[in-house]
């Protein structure tokens, strides 16, 4: 149990292989905070668009980070190329490879930047001596990709996160009315935090298996919720809390799931599936809540799921809800995704 409780950890963390926000720094490194100088870029080539080589005073720039086998990065170029053709104007979208596998040369990055055409339409790049990604990721203590930075008017590093979040950070740079004090202060906030969050693992893990201390486990996260409320729904302490819930409490794990899967840039719908999937005499309320992020991983993470077999599952789960002829459907598509994949 204690070995697959890690494995379910170590998926928070990554979110399919490389989701943002991995905190990278080592103890006493100091870490860049926002309102900075942009670093420079560090550039080996351009593949696409017209070559940057400084920003420009009164021009805003998105510099994301991508890599040819960042399966989330290819899934978010196309909205990427949304979000410049729109901010045209005034914003300027550098997409950097980094991260590249050793076998993976510049013909390589090239074939793969041409095959993408109007889905990849902004300049891209590729790092120069993993310059880019030593002086800008692992500076401001990340290393999971794809990753955005967002750099002001004033060539100030205004923001960084997940590229989702761009459409929401963007039109306050352009306008000028972002707060990148408050920002500053809350993205400082967010790793201690997250910091907090990653090192309660091997405690909580000692509360864990079949049946385990749930009960104790509970009492454990409302002591470290006493000292720092905000961390109640970060990845792990939300973990370990909704694992506890589901043998407590599971019409509470419930509503507390929900509002967990709001309150992250990357959801943790395995945590959800994981806990329910195989378990028996649970409310219907919390097999429906599985089955759903069954869904979200299909539609979010295709290339991760094994497409038959998720709805076999879905099937079970639907069943133990009650919803006979939801399981149906399930186990139609079932066959249906299978017969598809003996076709290719």
């Amino acid at each position: 149990m204690l070995i697959k409780l890690t494995r379910q950890i170590r998926l928070l963390t990554a979110i399919i292989c490389c989701a943002a926000g991995a905190q990278a720094q080592q103890p006493g490194v100091k870490v860049k905070m926002l309102g900075e100088p942009a670093p420079s870029l560090y550039i080996s080539d351009w593949i696409k668009g017209s070559p940057v080589t400084a920003f420009e005073k009164g021009r805003v720039y998105v510099v994301e980070f991508w890599a040819t086998w960042c399966k989330p990065c290819i899934a978010g170029m196309p909205h990427l190329s949304e979000l410049a053709e729109k901010y045209k104007k005034d914003v300027t979208v550098l997409g950097i490879s980094i991260h590249e596998r050793k076998e993976t040369t510049l013909p390589v990055i090239e074939k793969f930047v041409a095959g993408m055409g109007d889905k990849m339409s902004y300049n891209v790049a590729t790092e120069k001596n993993n310059l880019m990604a030593e002086n800008w990721m692992k500076a401001y203590g990340e290393r999971g990709i794809p990753y955005s930075f967002v750099i002001d008017q004033q060539g100030r590093v205004a923001w960084a996160g997940p590229p989702k979040n761009l459409d929401n950070v963007l039109p306050q740079i352009v306008s000028g009315t972002w707060d990148i004090k408050d920002a500053a202060e809350k993205r400082k906030e967010w790793q201690r935090l997250s910091k907090i969050d990653n090192d309660i693992i091997p405690m909580m893990n000692t509360y864990m298996g079949n049946p385990g201390n749930p009960t104790g486990a509970l009492k454990k996260i409302d002591s470290i919720l006493s000292r720092d409320p905000g961390l109640k729904y970060y990845p792990k302490v939300g973990h370990f809390t909704f694992y506890a819930l589901t043998k407590t409490d599971p019409e509470k794990a419930v509503e507390f799931g929900k509002e967990w899967l709001k309150h992250n840039d990357y959801p943790p719908f395995s945590t959800i599936t994981d806990a329910v999937s195989g378990k028996n005499n649970l409310p219907a309320s919390l097999y429906l809540l599985a089955a759903d992020s069954y869904q979200a991983q299909l539609n979010l993470y295709p290339w991760s799921m094994d497409f038959p077999d998720t709805y076999k599952k879905m099937a079970d789960l639907y069943v133990k809800a009650g919803d006979k002829d939801k399981a149906a459907e399930m186990l139609r598509k079932a066959d249906s995704t299978a017969a598809k994949k003996t076709d290719h």
